[in-house]
């Protein structure tokens, strides 16, 4: 496999619409008082409920977009492209964090959605002006949620952290290899991405 076929593979598999899928999964199967108070059964519905509003909601959109030639594809390489999709991205990451809200164990993802809500929020406005990277937005926030958990708390989350920075570093390579970014692109969009969700879960 080619360097060019391999940051295609990464930029699919590490698309930002599964970012709230796969910190999902990870909380619920951490050694904590969050996973393990929780029935194998809960976890199963709460994982379908954000698959349906975060991944197949927002994929569906992107599809219409696609046949109505609004959008070239899914990765919308032109910033003109991105502002239905992120708008209806906003709009599920949303209503996710609203349906989960009243779930007292499911606080911390709740407001991990809500951060991604104001990320998608910021995005459509800096798409207006120039281009940024929401790969590397969803990274920055995987490392924000545990930076912030692990300041907040007092937590030893080093591992998540440094995974979040390790993968963050995967997915630059992708989409700088795929000549979909420039290199402020991306270091703009994980600081952003970073900073946005450590101070968010810090002041919860």
């Amino acid at each position: 496999m080619n360097d060019s076929r391999l940051a295609r593979v990464i930029s699919y598999v590490f698309h930002p619409v599964l970012m709230p899928t796969y910190i999902l999964l990870l909380l619920l199967n951490l050694n904590s008082m969050l996973s393990l108070a929780l029935p194998l059964s809960y976890k199963m519905a709460l994982a379908g409920v954000v698959v349906l509003t975060t991944v197949l909601f927002p994929l569906f959109v992107t599809w219409m977009l696609l046949r109505l030639n609004i959008i070239s594809s899914v990765f919308m390489t032109r910033k003109e492209e991105r502002i239905y999709p992120v708008l209806a991205i906003s709009v599920f990451y949303y209503l996710t964090y609203f349906l989960l809200r009243g779930i007292h164990i499911s606080i911390i993802f709740s407001y991990f959605m809500l951060g991604a809500t104001l990320l998608s929020i910021l995005t459509l406005v800096i798409n207006f002006y120039r281009k940024i990277s929401m790969h590397m937005i969803a990274a920055g926030s995987f490392t924000g949620l545990f930076l912030g958990l692990s300041l907040h708390f007092g937590l030893n989350l080093n591992a998540e952290i440094l995974t979040g920075i390790l993968l963050a570093g995967i997915i630059g390579f992708a989409r700088l290899k795929s000549d979909s970014h420039q290199p402020a692109e991306i270091y703009s969009g994980y600081l952003m991405g970073v900073v946005v969700m450590t101070v968010l879960i810090f002041l919860l």
